[in-house]
């Protein structure tokens, strides 16, 4: 569990003995960093080490507090404490959990991988051809169970290994379907970036098609733009 700062800049200073502790303070009153403006005498009079860290930490907010009290103590020569409350701050941040708009990207991005999987399956089925690989990462990956990878391995022709490394995914559900989706984009790039592209042109021609049929005007050049697309997409396919 990360420290908090306030606690860290108070272990920091109860190292300091009283007279390297107010050239510090003194150091708060100075234009020491650009960009923090220097504390008054009055709010640092007298004030104790636990003053101290909740005045710099009112000043110049937690992540400001902490790298006025680095740069500091690396101009008083205090370059061991220095450099362990910056790795220190490091390894923290290293621990700290993503944020949550990190953490919907990811849920975004396994919901896009598991739900290209389903939506592609026959053509998938069909057109991979080194189906080991795949089975291999997975199993590495622990996302299918051994007896589904003995049983891919025994199957004769590439198709069925796939239909049953289908099957084998479906305990990890969305999970063990992105981790596949996952490894498809590094081996299977191409035929990834190809799918993909044909279910952007079906996503659109379902929504040409709704619009017309719901008897609302579409401007004609727009719908000969999509027709066309579609057309030499599906004649090229052929």
């Amino acid at each position: 569990m990360a420290t908090p700062v306030p606690q860290r800049l108070l272990a920091t200073l109860e190292k300091l003995d009283k007279a390297t502790f107010e050239t510090f303070q003194w150091n708060l009153m100075e234009e020491t960093l650009e960009g923090f403006n220097p504390m008054s005498i009055a709010s640092l009079e007298d004030a104790s080490r636990h003053k101290t860290v909740s005045k710099m930490v009112q000043a110049y907010k937690k992540e400001g507090a902490m790298k006025i009290t680095q740069k500091i103590l690396e101009n008083i020569g205090m370059i061991d404490l220095a450099d362990k409350l910056k790795t220190e701050g490091k390894k923290d941040q290293d621990a700290t959990p993503q944020s949550s708009q990190d953490q919907s990207a990811v849920m975004e991005t396994k919901q896009y991988g598991a739900q290209f999987v389903d939506d592609n399956m026959e053509q998938l089925v069909q057109r991979i051809s080194l189906v080991m690989p795949i089975a291999d990462g997975l199993f590495q990956k622990k996302m299918i169970h051994y007896e589904d990878y003995s049983e891919i391995t025994a199957a004769q022709t590439s198709m069925a290994k796939m239909r049953k490394l289908y099957v084998a995914l479906q305990p990890g559900g969305a999970v063990a379907k992105s981790a596949f989706y996952q490894i498809l984009l590094k081996q299977q790039s191409l035929l990834v970036k190809e799918l993909g592209k044909l279910l952007s042109l079906l996503f659109w021609y379902h929504t040409y098609l709704s619009v017309k049929y719901m008897c609302i005007p579409v401007p004609a050049p727009l719908e000969s733009a999509v027709m066309l697309i579609i057309y030499h997409e599906f004649e090229w396919r052929r």
